[in-house]
């Protein structure tokens, strides 16, 4: 998967593996840039305990072009800028797919 300057909306899957040791298949949302670093969002494909329902993940994310790795993110203050650019990405994807009268 080649990554550019801008949001790449995929339909591409990747396992989890949490904490508890449960490996969860998850749908890559989207995968976009705030201050220079990319992150990724990530939606379970099923239920997973303790967790609400639509409840996703968000990850730091890098790739060399072929590979591509996943790290938590460490500080609230960078969790609350990934989380607002991709809320804001899904207002416009909403707002783009409104069908016209």
């Amino acid at each position: 998967m080649k990554i550019q300057k801008e949001t790449v909306f995929t339909e591409d899957t990747i396992s989890l593996l949490l904490d508890n040791n449960t490996e969860v298949e998850c749908d890559i949302l989207a995968i976009f840039p705030v201050n220079g670093q990319f992150y990724a969002a990530l939606m379970p494909q099923t239920a997973i305990d303790g967790y609400e329902d639509g409840e996703y993940f968000l990850y730091r994310y890098q790739s060399d072009g072929e590979n591509a790795e996943l790290s938590n993110i460490e500080s609230e203050a960078e969790w609350e800028a990934a989380e607002d650019k991709f809320e804001e990405l899904l207002d416009e994807e909403e707002f783009n797919n409104i069908p016209e009268k």
